[in-house]
């Protein structure tokens, strides 16, 4: 274990040169990390090494107690550091979605996405979690006016941090302000990025100049610093966005199946009905001459999302 520690050590390390190298390679750890906004940013950082397009991971035995699935045979793990400090030097195991199939104890995974008729609800949610943004003309120019607000709200204890840590890397030489306003920019446009493009939105309104000053945080450190206050500021919006969108599809399921019964209602007072005017209509018929031997002839004719704590029955996996 300990040599696979530090192969993954020195992935890590690889990892963050080269998405500090350009523009392209940062923004596409961000869409890799969208998807798994609940993740560390280390954690983020090695699932891009290793799996960019990994939608929803977690270890072994939470696939098997929370949702009922096993990992395929012959799957790799995808490692990850224990513990966001590494004393311990231990290593963490994830498995993507799709390395699982479900067991008959199989429960259903709550991914969600963003549909059109949703935008009024995630705007709404957005500016009442972060503040009302002026310029309502888009959901992407809500995202960003509500993204500013929350980096402005919360970004001062991310700066001390980043301060501290700018010895040695393309920073060092900067004004302690020109330093400060080149992080906070950075912070929000790469918030705003990670959720319009879990989203599905268009991100074509960010080009390479919106990342360009990511070559100055060519060290572990400071793209660390960069990484952890983005990761954090993004993951507040994309939790309320899912619970939103989640809500929104469990009422959708509830008004489809109460139509669905109505109808099925419907069906079978039409068919009632029917079956009354039969009768009424056959009234006026003669009698058949020989005795109605049918009688009673026809007489025997007549997922929301689950609670992830919940433990399978199911066997786990080692």
């Amino acid at each position: 274990m300990a040599k696979k520690y530090d192969l993954i050590s020195e992935l890590y390390k690889r990892t963050c040169a080269t998405v500090s190298e350009n523009p392209l390679n940062w923004q596409g750890l961000l869409r890799t990390a969208s998807y798994n906004f609940g993740l560390r940013f280390d954690e983020q950082l090695l699932l891009y090494a290793q799996r960019p397009d990994a939608t929803a991971v977690l270890p072994i035995e939470r696939w098997n107690s929370n949702f009922g699935r096993w990992v395929n045979r012959g799957s790799r793990g995808i490692a990850v550091f224990e513990d966001e400090n590494r004393q311990r030097q231990r290593l963490t195991h994830y498995f993507d979605i799709s390395d699982t199939h479900g067991s008959r104890y199989a429960k259903p995974v709550p991914l969600w996405q963003m549909k059109p008729e949703y935008e009024s609800d995630v705007a709404e949610t957005l500016e009442n979690t972060f503040g009302e943004a002026d310029d309502s003309s888009t959901l992407e120019s809500i995202i960003e006016e509500c993204t500013g607000i929350a980096v402005n709200d919360k970004i001062a204890d991310y700066l001390t941090d980043f301060q501290r840590l700018v010895n040695s890397s393309g920073i060092q030489y900067l004004s302690v302000d020109e330093a400060n306003n080149i992080y906070i920019d950075l912070v929000k446009n790469s918030v705003s990025y990670m959720i319009i493009s879990r989203l599905g939105l268009d991100t074509s309104r960010f080009t390479e100049e919106s990342f360009r000053n990511i070559i100055l945080f060519n060290t572990p450190d400071t793209l660390n610093a960069l990484g952890f206050a983005t990761s954090d500021i993004a993951e507040i919006g994309l939790t309320e966005i899912a619970r939103t969108i989640n809500a929104l599809e469990k009422r959708n399921r509830i008004i489809t199946d109460e139509n669905h019964s109505v109808y099925n209602k419907i069906e079978n007072n039409e068919r009632s009905n029917d079956n009354d005017k039969n009768h009424l209509f056959d009234g006026g018929r003669l009698q058949p001459a020989e005795p109605d031997s049918a009688g009673a002839a026809g007489g025997d004719a007549g997922q929301i999302r689950t609670d992830e704590a919940e433990v399978s029955e199911g066997e786990p996996q080692d």
